[in-house]
């Protein structure tokens, strides 16, 4: 006894040959993948340096990092920074770490798209830059600026900033 078969379009196989060049080309091989280079971690406390901030901002500051960073200057993370009551204007800056640079001398850039909340006011969308100036411990040095503004000169007095290469 025969059974019958139900008969496929003809088109099927053209769709078929669609999805999985559209499969393919959705996942690009994983040799043209940026490879690791390092990662930046730390955290901990700050005093702003007044003189050497283009707005003249002063006071404590309490952060944290996480980021990735990869062979194409793409990177991924977090960066957290709350300038304590107290200070010229706290309030809180934090965001997605999206790209990275070395500079010429030897700082590390991380460029920051996130959002801004000043004391008392509601969240406005911004995008930043971190430079570390220095890695380390206590006397670690690092920026904060939007666009060519240097907003935060940082000195670290407690926590660490690291810089691990892969």
């Amino acid at each position: 006894m025969k059974v019958a078969r139900a008969a496929r379009p003809a088109s099927f196989g053209l769709f078929a040959a669609a999805v999985l060049t559209a499969a393919l080309f959705a996942y690009p091989a994983t040799a043209n993948a940026a490879s690791v280079v390092a990662t930046i971690n730390g955290g901990g406390t700050a005093i702003m340096d007044p003189s050497r901030s283009d707005l003249g901002l002063a006071g404590t500051t309490s952060f944290g990092i996480h980021a990735t960073l990869y062979s194409d200057g793409t990177a991924k993370g977090h960066l957290h920074c709350v300038d304590q009551f107290g200070s010229t204007f706290p309030g809180n800056i934090f965001g997605e770490v999206t790209s990275w640079e070395e500079n010429l001398d030897g700082s590390t850039t991380v460029n920051v798209v996130g959002e801004f909340v000043g004391h008392g006011g509601h969240p406005q969308d911004v995008s930043f830059s971190v430079t570390i100036l220095s890695f380390g411990g206590a006397g670690s040095q690092w920026t904060l600026s939007i666009g060519a503004a240097t907003l935060c000169f940082e000195t670290l007095r407690s926590g660490q900033i690291v810089m691990r290469p892969s």
